[in-house]
Order: structure tokens, then sequence, then C-alpha cells
């Protein structure tokens, strides 16, 4: 299986939730694994132009590490994201990185088929596993 850790942690390595992440993917044997570590990353804030909807769709038009991290996101079958809470929320740079994943979906809403809940964005790319 291929798995995508994304640590959103600003203390790398050093951090208790990357270490509790790590313990649990020993847990599932052998596998496949690839890590980022955000704060590593160059990621430019998401300028919400929209432009990976419309001019050129499914890709952003700033040009920084975000690319590399959507390609490492469809070749994985999981994706565990591990990042501690920082007053109630994710760290800063983790939300710049899911504000960026953006050109994953596509520009129209759909209902839910379950009929619970409002809609959402269909992604862009078949991420069903199995």
């Amino acid at each position: 299986m291929k798995i995508l850790v994304i640590n959103g942690s600003p203390r790398e390595n050093s951090s208790n939730s990357l270490k509790l992440t790590r313990a649990f993917l020993e847990g599932m044997g052998d596998n496949d694994i690839k890590e980022i570590t955000v704060s590593r990353l160059k990621l430019s804030p998401c300028k919400g132009c929209f432009c990976c909807w419309s001019k050129t769709p499914g890709k952003c038009i700033i040009n920084d590490d975000m690319s590399r991290v959507i390609e490492d996101e469809l070749w994985a079958d999981i994706i565990v994201w591990s990042f501690p809470l920082y007053y109630y929320n994710v760290p800063g740079p983790l939300k710049n990185l899911i504000d960026r994943q953006l050109p994953m979906n596509l520009p129209y809403m759909t209902d839910r088929e379950d009929g619970i809940g409002s809609g959402a964005h269909p992604s862009r790319y078949d991420v069903s596993f199995y």
C-alpha cells in the first residue's frame, strides 16, 4: 500500500504528533511510505484567483512546491495527516497547503446522493480506493 504522511508540525522530526504517526505506521506493517514535512516546503498562500478552475484547469498559477504535493497525494492510496492543534486549528503552514489543494476539485457543486447535509465540489481526480 502507498501511504503519504503529511507532517504539518513546525517542530518537524521532534513533533510528538509525528512520533505517534510513526508508531501507527509501524503497526500497519510493510508499506511504501513517503513523508512530506510542510514547514520545509516553499508554499505561497492561495491568491483566490480561481485560475486553477478557469484559465489553467487543474493547475495552480503559483510555481512552488505545491505541484509536487498534489502529485504525491495522487500517488498515495492513503494520506495520513499528522499535526498538532494550535488554537483550535491546524498550524498556519498546513492551512496554506490545505487551501492550495483547490485545483484538485472541480469548479461546481453537486448535491450529496445520500440526501444528508449539503453538497460539495467533486474531485477532479478518481481518488477512490479499491
